[in-house]
């Protein structure tokens, strides 16, 4: 059997599919004795359009003229997609026995045959500009052993890392890494005085040390530290709402810190979170029991907050010969950390069926299927309580297919439950082994595929860049600057804050998802010391106002293209279109391009950069398609044009107008300083 469909992303096998837009699928058979298919009926097998994610349902399919070697076809087009996460296959019923089409293909890995995976979004995801925001470190002086709070980040007034300058940065989307609990392990190294924010101490709590109120408390009373801290991080979501931008937690699913207190949900719509409380955890009678006995035992009260010690099953044990335990392990002895990435001594490996160092993606215990629905009333909690837009997830490699197509789609159930049938989450997994699954089940892939970009601006190589945002697999990647355990870009640059401020500004202008580690529109250089106490240094001279003039003027032109990024409907989504060259001096520095916002009655902006570091340049280039159409429809109009990226960008640019059936003829001609970029907008202006 062969099961698909035609709509996949260019260069792919991925589906791509908006909002709205209805899927059409295809089944094709083939039989040892063609007669053995007479009266075959198929259906697609599928939770497309449902509510509820776990209900799948069966769609009939119609028999079509084979278009292959299949001896019968069959097709179905399922109604208009909304947003969410999809699975999709078929099968076959002759005589009343059903007949999978994955039973029926080679194996392939994620088990992807005959069986589509994918996720649809909505455009604006295209379009997202992320600030990744460590809390801990964006106000706190450099080289000190102090920390910042959430406090600090909602404070008004300038010097601040707050909201505000987020804002005036023209960020749309605020990526807060990892805010939970963290109650530092005493086996960490000295230098770590901070501890692994991938080390949470408590998913329904947000870390009492980032909360001015919350510190005020004394240790023993956790309740009231979580209710302060929360209450912090709720008006930290809702000043960022209030600013139109999106806020993301981040959260390492595989694993938690050492000495995890305990909490439940036991509200799947409200906030109902008791310490203490395994009975959604555990999988029969007897195995409450033995939580019980121990909570009612003589151990120490504190020991009784920490699940390792209470329900060691919810981590991953090992059987004697080495391999993953699926069942758990059987004390606190036996849980371990992770050991297939790197060694993670401050974490230890939940029970929640994936382990990669064995290639193992499915659950495969009663156990396993509790932890992921665990995961998700925590994920889910965050959302609907603090008001979370989605989640940054970490070492997404370690997680098994079911949370991407699963838990993850049952927790935007619940949200859509909050907020309404349209509401949906931006799922950002960190990925940098197995993309082609993680392309199919998130929005955008966190990964290292932007070094490459970056490596193409260092070497001023135009088809370096292009390369990257002609590539399907490159471009479900965030474009950007760096993340939090890798080098700041600007040290791409070696110290040339005009090239590296090119750089973003074309990021920004180019679209598609892109992401920046705070201080990185400063050009800051020091690699974020993430699991050290103290601030990043430019952030630390910018509270100062200390810091150096070419460090102040890169980030105002970086804010410059932020905001016209975010604001002008043309910059919006990922369409883009390269403009060739009539004629130009220099054409392998020069970078020219259209975007258009898909809207006819809006100018398309014809973006201009000078890849070269020293010399003037100069071209003619074609109009391209995007800006033909929409002159065609105008083709006497008078214009003007203006650079939205200029010191004056309301000031027209032409001695005098020139009609569009001039432009037309002549194309358009440019001269650029070193290092320049225009955004040219045409406007229409009086006869």
């Amino acid at each position: 059997m062969g099961f698909g469909t035609a709509q996949v992303r260019a260069g792919t096998d991925r589906v791509e599919l908006r909002p709205g837009e209805k899927l059409t699928v295809g089944l094709g058979v083939t039989a040892d004795d063609a007669d053995e298919l007479t009266g075959a009926q198929a259906f697609v097998w599928t939770n497309y359009g449902n509510g509820d994610p776990r209900v799948f349902t069966a769609v009939p399919m119609h028999p079509v003229r084979p278009r292959d070697a299949h001896q019968v076809a069959f097709e179905a087009t399922l109604p208009p997609a909304g947003l969410g996460t999809v699975i999709a296959t078929a099968y076959v019923e002759i005589g009343g026995v059903r007949h999978w089409a994955q039973d029926h293909a080679p194996p392939r890995e994620h088990n992807l045959h005959n069986r589509l995976v994918f996720r649809v979004h909505d455009r604006s995801v295209e379009g997202l500009f992320v600030r990744q925001v460590p809390i801990d470190k964006a106000n706190a002086r450099s080289g000190s052993t102090d920390i910042s709070t959430i406090d600090d980040m909602v404070t008004e007034g300038s010097g601040f890392y707050n909201v505000d300058l987020l804002s005036f940065d023209g960020v749309g989307c605020v990526w807060l890494q990892v805010p939970y609990r963290l109650d530092l392990w005493d086996g960490l190294d000295a230098v770590d005085d901070a501890g692994s924010d991938y080390a949470s101490t408590d998913w329904f709590s947000i870390d009492p040390e980032l909360s001015l109120a919350a510190r005020m408390v004394p240790g023993w009373d956790l309740d009231r530290q979580r209710d302060l801290a929360n209450a912090a991080m709720r008006r930290l979501v809702d000043r960022a709402h209030e600013r139109g931008m999106k806020v993301l937690l981040e959260i390492a699913p595989n694993h938690v810190g050492h000495n995890f207190i305990f909490r439940d949900n036991f509200d799947e719509n409200g906030d109902d979170v008791r310490r203490r409380d395994y009975r959604q955890m555990v999988v029969d009678d007897a195995q409450l029991a033995q939580v019980e006995q121990r909570l009612n035992g003589p151990m120490d009260e504190r020991v009784k907050e920490y699940a390792e010690w209470m329900l060691p099953q919810m981590y991953a044990g090992h059987f004697p010969d080495g391999h993953y335990n699926p069942f758990g392990a059987a004390s606190v002895d036996e849980t371990y950390s992770p050991d297939w990435y790197g060694t993670w001594l401050d974490v230890k490996h939940l029970n929640h069926g994936g382990h990669p160092g064995e290639r193992i993606w499915y659950p495969r215990t009663r156990q396993n299927e509790l932890v992921l629905a665990y995961i998700g009333r925590v994920m889910a909690w965050a959302a609907t309580e603090l008001g979370a837009d989605g989640f940054r997830i970490d070492h997404a490699l370690g997680m098994p297919y079911l949370f991407f197509e699963q838990t993850l789609p049952w927790v935007e159930m619940k949200v859509r439950q909050r907020r309404g049938p349209q509401a949906s989450l931006l799922l950002i997994p960190e990925d940098h082994d197995r993309k082609d699954y993680s392309a199919r089940v998130g929005d955008v892939i966190q990964s290292k595929g932007y070094e490459q970009l970056l490596d193409a601006f260092t070497h001023q190589n135009l088809e370096g860049i292009w390369g990257f945002y002609d590539s399907p697999h490159l471009t479900a990647e965030f474009a950007g600057t760096g993340n939090h355990d890798e080098v700041r870009g600007s040290e791409f640059f070696a110290g040339d804050l005009l090239a590296y401020g090119n750089a973003v500004i074309t990021m920004q202008l180019m679209g598609g998802p892109m992401t920046m580690l705070a201080g990185d529109e400063f050009g800051e250089g020091q690699k974020l010391r993430f699991k050290s106490r103290g601030g990043i240094p430019t952030l630390w001279q910018l509270r100062q106002n200390t810091l150096p003039g070419a460090n102040t003027e890169l980030a105002f032109w970086v804010a410059r293209g932020g905001k016209l990024r975010t604001s002008h409907p043309a910059l919006g989504t990922a369409d883009r279109e390269r403009l060739r060259w009539r004629e130009a001096a220099n054409p392998g520095r020069l970078l020219a391009f259209a975007r258009a916002a898909g809207n006819p009655d809006v100018a398309p902006l014809l973006c201009f950069n000078n890849l070269d570091r020293h010399d003037w340049l100069t071209g003619t280039a074609e109009l391209g398609d995007f800006a033909r159409a929409w002159l065609d429809r105008q083709p006497d109009a008078h214009l003007q044009v203006r650079d939205l990226l200029g010191l004056d960008p309301l000031r027209p640019l032409w001695r005098q107008p020139l009609t569009a059936k001039e432009l037309l003829t002549t194309g358009l001609h440019v001269g650029l300083q070193p290092y320049q970029i225009q955004v040219l907008e045409l406007t229409r202006v009086a006869a």
